[in-house]
C-alpha cells in the first residue's frame, strides 16, 4: 500500500476498524449492534457488518463508537452493507 493510501485509511472515520489479540477486540465507528451472543458479536459500521466469533464474550465498555469486547477471539469477518432502498 503506497504511503498516501495508508494516511488516508488511517484517518477514514466511516470505515470499521478492529484492533484485535487472541483474548481482546476493539471495534471502532459503530453504529448499532445487531447481535450479541456467548459466540458471536455483530456490529453495524454504516458501509459494514462486522461479526466477531469465539467464546465466552463480555462487552467490557462502549463509547464515542468504540466497542471493547474481551473472549476468546477465532475470527473475525466482514459483511458489505447494501445500499438503502429508495422510493
Amino acid at each position: 500500500m503506497k504511503l498516501i493510501n495508508e494516511i488516508a485509511f488511517d484517518f477514514d472515520v466511516t470505515g470499521p476498524k478492529i484492533t484485535a489479540s487472541e483474548k481482546a477486540a476493539v471495534i471502532e465507528n459503530v453504529d448499532k449492534v445487531v447481535l450479541i451472543s456467548d459466540t458471536s458479536v455483530t456490529v453495524d459500521t454504516g458501509r459494514f457488518f462486522v461479526t466477531v466469533r469465539g467464546n465466552g464474550f463480555v462487552i467490557g465498555e462502549i463509547w464515542e463508537g468504540r466497542m471493547e469486547l474481551e473472549g476468546e477471539i477465532q475470527g473475525i469477518e466482514f459483511y458489505k452493507a447494501s445500499a438503502p432502498h429508495q422510493t
